[in-house]
């Protein structure tokens, strides 16, 4: 079935509007109305494209995100762990720098000092990716209701310190250097997540 081209303008419109607009303020300060007429379409064109300047970024980023996700995990099937592991966080580091405005702006302590909408994004793929993996490499214990409530509780505390790590990283003192920070992430992973897998 074929796409509207009508449909394709405003969505390459919508989604290069707001990555511009959020690398300079956080999207829970962006509104639709903004949005849209930045991007030259109205807002019930908006609306048919996403519920929220929330959504619309995080389906962009997400678009990229899954990218590095479905390589990760083909590579833990098909390769060494670590390997693809280090690869994988690369990856990831090259995305937040290809969108470096984005994250610095949207991991920002908001000042009543609560979540943003962009660290729940990342904390939420974190989480996804780490338990498919954990159900890949280990079906047995992912089935096990009590092994699978101390995956849950893993993959949340991993992920979150991911999304802190990445915006330690974003605010310390440029040049920043990817590898280095690539390294210290894998580093950093508890080591749990490396020594995953049901016994032979």
């Amino acid at each position: 079935m074929s796409v509207d081209p009508r449909f394709a303008r405003s969505a390459t419109a919508l989604e290069a509007t707001v990555l511009t607009l959020a690398a300079s303020r956080p999207v829970e300060d962006l509104s639709v109305s903004e949005i849209a007429r930045a991007a030259h379409v109205s807002r019930a064109t908006f609306y048919n494209h996403a519920e929220s300047p929330e959504e619309l970024l995080g389906r962009v980023l997400a678009s990229e995100l899954d990218r590095v996700r479905e390589d990760f995990l083909h590579g833990t099937v098909s390769g060494d762990l670590m390997t693809q592991w280090r690869a994988s966080e690369d990856a990831l580091m090259t995305h937040v720098l290809n969108h470096e405005d984005v994250y610095r702006t949207g991991l920002a302590p908001t000042q009543a000092n609560r979540g943003t909408a962009l660290s729940a994004l990342l904390a939420r793929h974190f989480e996804a990716t780490l338990l498919k993996y954990a159900e890949t490499a280990s079906p047995a214990r992912f089935s096990d209701p009590n092994e699978r409530l101390r995956l849950q509780m893993e993959a949340a505390f991993t992920s979150h310190g991911l999304v802190g790590a990445i915006r330690a990283w974003l605010v310390s003192p440029a040049p920043r250097d990817r590898d280095a920070a690539a390294a210290i992430i894998v580093e950093a992973t508890p080591r749990y997540w490396f020594e995953f897998s049901d016994p032979a």
